[in-house]
């Protein structure tokens, strides 16, 4: 790969309030309960239970909090799954995804998917709006940021990781559109039988969101293999990438996506400085472990790989 190829380096962030504050760790406690345990009945008096906090008073603190309803939050993390599913697993019924999502039949989810997306699932499935789909989110985005735990760095290892050739395809352009590529490049991968379970996936970071255009923003989606790219995979957009082998420096994020970013910035800003390493000569790296949405969000697995020189 050429040397002069930039490093994702995460953009620091403010710091928000952490759950070292023993009242926003009390309600840490609910919002892991409930990215947890999204399908299952969640009345208030339970979840005021989990914070140890007065059902009479409970969604009021809530609110107060997060600038967000208790009911509204699991009803934001319900549907932001249903949304995933309708894009990125199209095998699945609408149906199996409204009962998914908690609903009883599938005219009653079509009309709440329709409030917050102004489409039904079926026209979302086939045209959705790439540039604003994940607009109805960023409360739970907030609110994970609020409330993730300060030490994302304590699990960090460094690794000796083989040599990886990989078939990738860049997506290039504004960041909200990657779900665009993602489709054809699932697409791609279930042409060529390269199931999750048996071959990596891989997300490399040419270059960091926070400070990149977004017409110039590229970040490469890649699967291990060795099979030999034909002229129609090159027109299709794929291209042969091999991940170096080396010592990396590894940190599993567990949990939702939408906090990505804030475990590659403690990576970055609380465990390099320290750590006598440098970065070596190749950009960041995600390794897709656990899918999200095949698995609850809060078990969702990515190993983030720093290379080290």
């Amino acid at each position: 790969m050429p040397s002069n190829q930039p490093h994702a380096r995460p953009k620091a962030m403010p710091m928000t309030n952490r759950p070292q504050d023993p009242l926003l760790a009390r309600f840490s406690r609910v919002i892991a309960h409930i990215d947890a345990n999204p399908n299952n009945p969640l009345d208030l008096a339970e979840l005021a239970g989990i914070a140890g906090y007065s059902p009479f008073h409970f969604h009021r603190q809530f609110a107060a909090l997060f600038d967000i309803t208790a009911t509204r939050y699991v009803r934001l993390v319900r549907m932001r799954r249903a949304a995933h599913s309708l894009l990125f697993r199209k095998s699945t019924s609408i149906t199996d995804i409204a009962f998914d999502a908690g609903f009883e039949n599938a005219e009653s989810f079509s009309r709440a998917f329709r409030k917050l997306h102004a489409q039904s699932p079926s026209d979302f499935r086939r045209h959705p709006d790439w540039d604003g789909w994940q607009t109805p989110y960023e409360k739970l985005k907030r609110v994970r940021r609020d409330t993730m735990p300060i030490d994302a760095t304590s699990t960090i290892t460094i690794i000796d990781f083989p040599e990886t050739r990989t078939a990738c395809m860049d997506h290039i352009g504004p960041p909200g559109r990657i779900g665009e590529t993602i489709q054809r490049f699932i697409a791609w991968r279930k042409i060529h039988h390269l199931h999750p379970s048996k071959h990596a996936t891989f997300n490399i970071l040419w270059c960091n969101p926070e400070d990149t255009p977004p017409d110039a923003f590229r970040m490469g989606l890649a699967v291990a293999t060795n099979q030999n790219l034909t002229d129609q995979d090159r027109e299709t957009g794929l291209t042969r990438i091999t991940l170096p082998a080396g010592r990396y420096a590894k940190l599993r994020h567990i949990g939702s996506d939408q906090t990505l970013g804030d475990s590659a910035l403690a990576l970055y800003r609380d465990w390099l400085p320290q750590s006598g390493e440098t970065p070596g000569d190749f950009p960041l790296v995600f390794q897709r472990i656990a899918f999200y949405p095949d698995v609850a969000e809060h078990e969702a697995i990515t190993d983030i790989l720093l290379p080290l020189a």
